[in-house]
């Protein structure tokens, strides 16, 4: 069985890439830079460049089909947003023998516009943020007097917007008084498009992570955020297996049942420290950053989604270990020093946040047989030299 994973550069990537590997799968990766983390691993047959499917979207899909043919592939797993949407229009490219293990486009544009998304759960009864609907920035103008508590946040409806012949990568905005709404909707192109701006939930956030089969769960998994990058919200960079929340469970799966959601998903949401109830945050229908934490936890979503798309009935997976924790090094090393640069004090940390400290002992500490790397890995070192090097050689660049 030969399998081509995308986007090597990515964290998610490397765990698709050591789990297949491991189960004798022959793994050939693709990425914009042969020496990127998933192609530096000993699991790693045969490593590709390709074009950034951000800039060259259908250069992109051509070379990821002319490799798919020469090397005989069997099954594609596309790891990012981007990567999903450029193969998808390229599937009769690939040719009718490749699987390609993603949702197809209009179910990930269900998940993926967070403008119809919200709307959904609310008519579903999913708890959500409170939130006001913006179609475009003139119609920010003429909405912004119903909002009357700050700060907020705003989100573009999509994380990638295609804006004529480029892409515009977007991402989450914080506003702390209309003076800053006002400039952020003055400012930036992402916010012509529809946008949501929602009122900030303190509380600590939870991924939900599932392999779904239209209206029932096959896996499922739950990890809790310790650490974020930024501090403020984003990527997880130290999180921990805890149980499964029955009415993350239920939501997620009313969600995902109503679009008919076929392969794997990961669904965020904070637990709001002001009433306790979790608020949907968004749904991502690919691979996640932490996905080495459930295979080290468990539940091993890479094998159970190859079986998924190649019809074997995978064996339905939701007892795990929990307590398990997984650290990213250098995310760790990026949450210290943007609270080093701004002070706790500008970024409204939960009081109960840990102090910089004690964050330095998380990143130092070892963690015994319950804490593992998702990079880091002393039976397959050269992911993390690949890591090091590359962490360096941007460090100095931006300083130049």
């Amino acid at each position: 069985m030969n399998v081509l994973v995308t986007d090597g550069e990515n964290r998610s990537a490397l765990a698709v890439t050591r789990s297949l590997g491991k189960r004798g799968c022959g793994v050939f990766v693709a990425g914009k830079d042969s020496g990127n983390i998933s192609a530096s691993s000993k699991y790693c047959r045969r490593a590709f460049t390709t074009p950034d499917p951000l800039s060259d979207g259908a250069g992109y899909a051509q070379a990821v089909a002319e490799i798919a043919g020469r090397e005989g592939i069997d099954v594609i797993f596309p790891m990012t947003e981007q990567s999903v949407y450029s193969l998808n229009r390229a599937r009769e490219q690939l040719g009718a023998r490749v699987v390609l293990a993603c949702a197809p486009p209009e179910m990930m544009e269900a998940v993926s516009n967070k403008y119809k998304l919200f709307q959904l759960a609310e008519r579903l009864g999913v708890v959500v943020p409170e939130t006001l609907y913006v179609a475009d920035a003139s119609n920010f103008f003429v909405q912004r007097a119903r909002i009357l508590r700050y700060p907020v946040v705003v989100k573009p409806a999509f994380s990638k917007i295609e804006d004529g012949d480029r892409i515009i990568a977007t991402r989450v905005m914080f506003a702390a008084t209309p003076g800053e709404l006002d400039r952020l909707y003055e400012t930036k192109p992402e916010l012509r498009f529809p946008s949501l701006i929602q009122e900030l939930i303190i509380g600590e956030g939870t991924g939900l992570f599932t392999l779904f089969d239209r209206n029932r769960h096959l896996a499922l998994f739950s990890h809790r955020r310790l650490l974020e990058k930024p501090p403020t919200g984003g990527v997880s960079v130290l999180s921990e297996s805890v149980p499964l929340d029955g009415e993350m469970v239920e939501s997620a799966g009313k969600l995902l049942s109503e679009v008919g959601w076929q392969g794997i998903a990961m669904v965020e949401f904070k637990r709001d420290t002001r009433d306790g109830r979790a608020k949907l945050m968004e749904i991502n229908g690919r691979f996640w950053g932490s996905l080495q934490l459930a295979i080290f936890s468990g539940v091993d979503f890479p094998a159970l989604c190859l079986d998924y798309y190649l019809g074997r009935n995978p064996s339905q997976s939701s007892v795990y270990r929990v307590g398990q924790r997984l650290k990213w090094f250098y995310g760790i090393v990026d949450h210290l020093l943007i609270r080093l640069k701004r002070g706790d004090g500008s970024l409204n940390l939960p009081p109960d946040s840990p102090s910089c400290w004690q964050v330095v002992g998380k990143l130092l500490g070892v963690g015994g047989r319950s804490t593992t790397s998702d990079v880091y890995d002393l039976r397959d070192l050269r992911p993390f030299m690949a890591e090091t090097k590359a962490y360096i050689s941007g460090f100095f660049r931006a300083r130049q």
